[in-house]
């Protein structure tokens, strides 16, 4: 048995755990939290299919907070149990988790993060002035040419990939150069340092081979975290995911300086005893799982309560909906026979958010009116903050393939219907085609595969975006997905497009598109418009109403009789 003149980190002991009023805190604490993280987690996943959640890409914000997670658990764990171990091992755990586990996890976190600028960049062109992307044209030979077509978050996942292969490669090899693990092999001068136990220890957690770690860890907090912030400031969404990403990144700035602090400062050894130098790393990571996790299950909770006091309120107003919608109609009609400009939004969002229209506001009826009236406003809200804008550019483009098509089902126009529908396919509904994919029930789903999926396929070719989950790596769109005026009919598009001009399906008449459309209309209802109309209520009441462009005559004596065509409804 060695003796204590002999003792080295090679040949120590494993101890008892140590558990007394610190250890068992740490135990406590780390089931507690941990518990709460994977139980929010769980509430996330569940609900995967809300549209506060399905747009985020959970997978790979998982993955981030599980690969995190685990470093952090072994943190908590140190002090307890830590000394259960060999040494040697537990600090080859500790280097291979500092130098791979954990620049894995901050990578795939600020990956995800940037989701949110590639997806508002994409949601651009649903709204009412696109954002048109401009491509490559150097050719298929030209590797940087490809590389700038690719859509945002797989040029992301390229780079981070690269970055994370060479981050593995270079801390195996230079654990294998350093002679401190594994005295038989390595480079010379490479051992551990010390004419004592203690200094051995000190000098076991410090070394060269931790610098191009912390180098990876500085890069993010202090570069690239700063860089994504900026970019994404502008961003006013309303499902919390800018507050997440500056939340991750401003509570990152600590850990890496005070890292190498309790690392290196001698003041720190005494706390270091109880508190990890890890532990300060920590803190962020905790920060960032309140961020990713508990803040997405607020938006989740907040959207069930939206969504049940719009259907409330809906429900309320149901059996007054048909008169109204019909009284909307005519009032639309008269305005649309004295000018053939659209109402303006100013007085009509102005007259909608008015006490009158209180109650009222959040019916269907409501909506229609604006859909019909001046969809811009919403079009934009949905796109630019709600990124949902593909709902709003769908009920627009089934109203104009309806309007177009009317009377052509059954006539000779009946292929050129089929194939203006099939392009309404592929652009909003196809889980393989589109880029945002609208969310439907499986069963409905279905249906409309069954006519329009084989005709897409002989047009479009094989799958271009995952359907398992949606933005989860975004391929190179293919041509069904172009961006256009969302508002528009696109018949520019439709000409450059190929045309299917094989049988038609059976089951495909002017109907084809009615459930479809009722089901988002309902969703617009319960998720985008009352957050659009909580919106529009904060700017009135910051900007005092002095953003609203002054209305026309007729614009102000159509809206202004909402709310009596409500009232004449809800008393009939």
């Amino acid at each position: 048995m060695a003796t204590t003149e002999n003792v080295t980190v090679y040949n120590i002991p494993p101890g008892p755990p140590k558990w007394d009023k610190v250890g068992i805190f740490f135990v406590s604490f780390c089931g507690t939290w941990s518990t709460l993280v994977f139980a929010g987690m769980i509430i996330c996943w569940t609900n995967r299919r809300d549209p506060v959640l399905k747009v985020r890409g959970l997978p790979l914000s998982f993955s981030a907070i599980l690969l995190l997670h685990t470093y952090w658990i072994l943190a908590q764990l140190m002090y307890p149990v830590g000394r259960t171990l060999p040494i040697l091992v537990t600090y080859d755990i500790q280097y291979f988790f500092i130098v791979i586990w954990f620049p894995l996890g901050i990578a795939l976190l600020h990956t995800s993060n940037s989701r949110l600028i590639c997806i508002a960049k994409l949601q651009r062109q649903f709204a009412s002035q696109p954002l048109v992307r401009v491509k490559c044209n150097g050719g298929d030979s030209s590797v940087l040419c490809r590389f700038r077509n690719l859509e945002c978050t797989a040029k992301l996942m390229i780079l981070i990939s690269s970055g994370m292969i060479l981050q593995v490669v270079l801390a195996i090899g230079m654990w294998m150069a350093c002679r401190k693990y594994h005295p038989a092999y390595g480079i010379p001068g490479t051992g551990i340092h010390g004419d004592n136990l203690s200094e051995q220890i000190i000098d076991l957690g410090r070394g060269w081979e931790l610098w191009p770690s912390v180098l990876w860890q500085v890069l993010w907090a202090w570069v690239v975290a700063p860089i994504l912030t900026w970019r994404s400031w502008g961003i006013r969404d309303t499902m919390g995911w800018r507050t997440q990403i500056i939340g991750c990144c401003i509570s990152n700035l600590h850990a890496t300086p005070m890292f190498l602090i309790a690392q290196y400062v001698p003041a720190f050894e005494s706390v270091n005893d109880y508190f990890h130098p890890i532990q300060w790393i920590n803190l962020s990571i905790m920060m960032f799982e309140v961020f990713t996790v508990f803040i997405p299950v607020f938006q989740v909770i907040r959207l069930q309560m939206q969504c049940h006091k719009a259907a409330a309120s809906h429900a309320r107003w149901e059996t007054s909906f048909q008169a109204t919608a019909i009284g909307l109609s005519h009032l639309f009609s008269q305005v649309r026979k004295e000018s053939a400009m659209p109402m303006e939004a100013g007085p009509m969002m102005d007259h909608l958010l008015s006490e009158d229209m209180s109650d009222q506001v959040n019916t269907l009826g409501a909506l229609e009116f604006v859909l019909r009236a001046n969809a811009s406003p919403l079009q934009d809200f949905a796109a630019l903050s709600d990124f949902s804008g593909e709902n709003i550019a769908f009920l627009s483009r089934v109203a104009s393939w309806k309007s177009a098509y009317a009377d052509a089902i059954q006539g000779p126009r009946e292929l050129e219907a089929y194939n203006a529908a099939l392009q309404i396919y592929t652009d909003f509904i196809s889980p393989r085609r589109a880029e945002f994919p609208l969310n439907l029930s499986a069963t409905q789903l279905k249906c409309l595969e069954e006519i329009f999926e084989e005709p897409a396929r002989s047009l479009c070719g094989g799958p271009t975006v995952n359907s398992a989950t949606r933005f989860d790596i975004e391929q190179p769109p293919s041509p069904s997905s172009l961006p256009r005026s969302s508002l528009g009919e696109g018949s520019g598009a439709q000409e450059a497009r190929a045309r299917y001009m094989g049988e038609i399906p059976r089951g495909f008449s002017n109907s084809v598109f009615d459930t479809t459309h009722s089901n988002i209309r309902y969703q617009i209802l319960t998720n985008t418009w009352p957050r659009f109309i909580e919106e529009m209520k904060e700017r009135r009441r910051v900007s005092g109403r002095t953003n609203y462009a002054e209305s026309s005559v007729s614009s102000r004596s159509l809206i202004g009789r909402i709310p009596s065509l409500f009232r004449t409804t809800s008393r009939g």
